[in-house]
């Protein structure tokens, strides 16, 4: 017990055809780990396992190939996680990093629009943590679920109230399944990523005001957020784990 070898490990992580979500797969790919990268959009997955293909341990072409995959996946739909879930056995980890934003002000958010954010940000991590947690739990070997949540879920903003309650929903379910799945062998932790540079943020990341609200003064990397996700898969202690990467914002 202590520190987990990644090694020979199979980890499944959504949203994993760029951003956060890939950045943690490489981290994976890069210890050892045989990784199923699963999203929405064949190509761009496609794209990003072949990225992934050169990373990790030198092996043959075929090899390689073998080693890793990509599933293409509504995460909102439970009956495409039973598929993912027959399809990949012996699955490891989950890391849910997949989700999708939308600045709305409340009173102007439409039914259908609050139905996307939930069922993209909260919906979609409980239909995958069940799904793979009843594998774990069949397999008796034990496992561990990391939830991507956000800064938003405790420091909200105006025109985030629905993703935030999603997110914050994300917190409260990994740490009721912490508990409740810790019999089973199964941990649950989450990482709660402030503003990371990444293609979605490129525009605020110019914004030298919102640099200076963040007591670092920078935006993190995505390979940090990666780093704290490698850290909660391979300390076996570590349940119920709540990781903020926000540079000390949330202090503010």
């Amino acid at each position: 017990m202590g520190v987990l070898s990644l090694a020979g490990k199979k980890a499944v992580v959504t949203g994993a055809s760029g951003g956060i979500g890939f950045a943690i797969a490489s981290r994976f790919a890069q210890e050892g780990a045989s990784v199923v990268l699963a999203g929405r959009t064949r190509a761009k997955l496609e794209q990003s396992l072949a990225k992934l293909q050169e990373l990790g341990e030198p092996r043959a072409p075929e090899q390689a190939s073998q080693l890793h995959r990509i599933h293409c996946l509504d995460v909102r739909e439970m009956k495409e996680w039973e598929a993912l879930v027959k399809e990949n056995k012996e699955i490891d980890f989950l890391v849910n990093c997949a989700g999708q934003s939308q600045r709305s002000l409340f009173l102007r958010t439409s039914e259908e629009v609050a139905q996307i954010l939930l069922s993209s940000n909260l919906q979609s991590i409980i239909f995958g943590c069940k799904t793979v947690a009843r594998q774990m739990a069949a397999r008796r070997a034990g496992g561990c679920i990391i939830n991507v949540s956000s800064l938003l879920a405790y420091k909200a903003a105006i025109g985030t109230s629905i993703y935030a309650a999603a997110k914050a929903g994300q917190l409260g379910l990994s740490t009721a399944l912490s508990q409740e799945l810790a019999g089973h062998g199964i941990r649950v932790n989450a990482v709660v990523p402030g503003y990371i540079d990444t293609d979605m943020t490129d525009d605020l990341a110019k914004k030298t005001e919102l640099r200076k609200k963040i007591p670092l003064g920078r935006f993190g990397t995505v390979s940090e957020v990666a780093d704290a996700v490698a850290f909660l898969a391979k300390n076996e202690y570590a349940n119920n784990c709540i990781l903020n990467l926000d540079g000390g914002l949330s202090a503010v």
